[in-house]
């Protein structure tokens, strides 16, 4: 059976089996292609390719594999990355280590920045390696080497893999709610919707109000842990504030589209247009701060509505 619409795929272990004539968007521990499909993007610890894709390969994770003929281009970060599948196109490569096996061969250009790097395929454009270490058995249209003399490359690709974790674990914590407490996670999203600019003016004042506090109550020692406390309360409730706004942001690109999906799959259509937009310059300041505060208003506002469940009293 195939589909012909925008699929997306999260859990822990994702195995796609049947074909996909469309995009695909996957996360979890561990990806696995074993059906033909589109396109692909993913992210997760264990990615592997075993099937044919007919365009483009997109893939970040602690281990990269595709063992399969990619139809357009492969760009792959990763802690290592294996690429034994034909490209058609260009590939652009960067880990801790990458290994293009003799089984492969890369359409156009080539572009690797590792550790360590090993070629035993055929690049049959430019292929350009930036490692320590780097060995290029098979034959290239253009080969060059550039030696890693920077000391803080090493450190910028640590960054960018923790980042990448760090996201994964955020999206994966807004798929836990849906799950286990979808009537209150809903709840907090239906206000967002529904008073949009009282929770957005709200969220800042409360936003302003907890940075005073905290300090004020910092400046003292004996206040200090309950500035910490304080702080803690209001980074968790940033940090749900944004998942919510994800969700809303996803029910509003599919009600444009007329999608008809999951909760969980509107969610992931909204965090990754929010990662998106995060990546902007200048307009991810403003999509953070307005997301911040929009969301963090919603919450304030379901916890006062709320408040008789939550303790067992009566609304103040």
């Amino acid at each position: 059976m195939s589909a012909f619409a925008l699929v997306t795929y999260a859990g822990d272990q994702v195995n796609i089996v049947e074909p996909v004539n469309d995009d695909v968007f996957a996360t979890g521990n561990m990806i696995t292609v074993n059906a033909p499909v589109q396109s692909i993007t993913a992210i997760g610890s264990t990615i592997t390719v075993n099937a044919p894709v007919k365009g483009d390969v997109t893939a970040a994770g602690g281990t990269v594999t595709i063992n399969n003929d990619v139809g357009g281009k492969v760009v792959a970060i990763g802690g290592s990355v294996d690429i034994a599948g034909n490209v058609s196109n260009d590939a652009e490569l960067h880990g801790g280590s990458v290994n293009i096996r003799k089984s492969a061969t890369i359409g156009r250009d080539a572009t690797i920045s590792a550790g360590s790097v090993q070629n035993d395929g055929a690049v049959l454009g430019t292929l350009s390696i930036q490692s320590r270490s780097g060995e290029n058995r098979m034959r290239a249209g253009t080969h060059e080497v550039k030696p890693d003399q920077s000391p803080m490359r090493l450190f910028v690709w640590l960054f960018a893999v923790a980042a990448i974790l760090l996201v994964l674990g955020w999206f994966i914590i807004g798929l836990l709610l849906i799950r286990i407490m979808p009537v209150r996670f809903l709840q907090v999203e239906s206000e967002i919707r529904t008073n949009g600019i009282v929770n957005l003016v709200a969220g800042f004042a409360a936003i302003i109000i907890a940075v005073i506090g905290f300090v004020l109550l910092a400046i003292t020692i004996v206040l200090l842990p309950l500035a910490l406390v304080l702080g803690g309360m209001v980074l968790i409730g940033l940090l749900l504030a944004n998942l919510v706004v994800a969700l809303s942001l996803g029910r509003v690109i599919c009600g444009y589209f007329n999608w008809t999906v999951k909760e969980w799959q509107i969610y992931t259509i909204g965090f990754l247009a929010f990662c998106v937009l995060l990546l902007i310059p200048i307009i991810n300041i403003l999509v953070f701060g307005i997301s911040s505060c929009l969301g963090f208003g919603a919450i304030l506002y379901a916890i006062q509505k709320n408040w008789g469940s939550i303790t067992g009293a009566s609304p103040p």
